[in-house]
């Protein structure tokens, strides 16, 4: 079994889209990305703060993302 990957993303409240700002790699790693991006988890963690970060299995296809719009064009 292969392992799981993961990417660390960015939702962009002023556009409301979904970005990657990491590649596909393992959870650790994947954490080390965002502990840096937030600060240790202080901020921009939050639907909230309107910016913020979050942690998914690469596969995940965000609705609000250019590669989510290609799918839901493609349906």
């Amino acid at each position: 079994m292969e392992p799981q990957l993961f990417i660390v993303r960015l939702y962009d409240g002023f556009d409301h889209e979904w970005m990657d700002v990491s590649d596909p790699m393992s959870y650790e790693e994947a954490k080390r990305v965002w502990d840096k991006k937030t600060d240790d988890g202080t901020h921009h963690i939050t639907f909230d703060q309107i910016d913020y970060y979050e942690i998914f299995p690469a596969d995940t296809i965000m609705h609000f993302s250019m590669e989510g719009e290609k799918y839901r064009k493609n349906e």
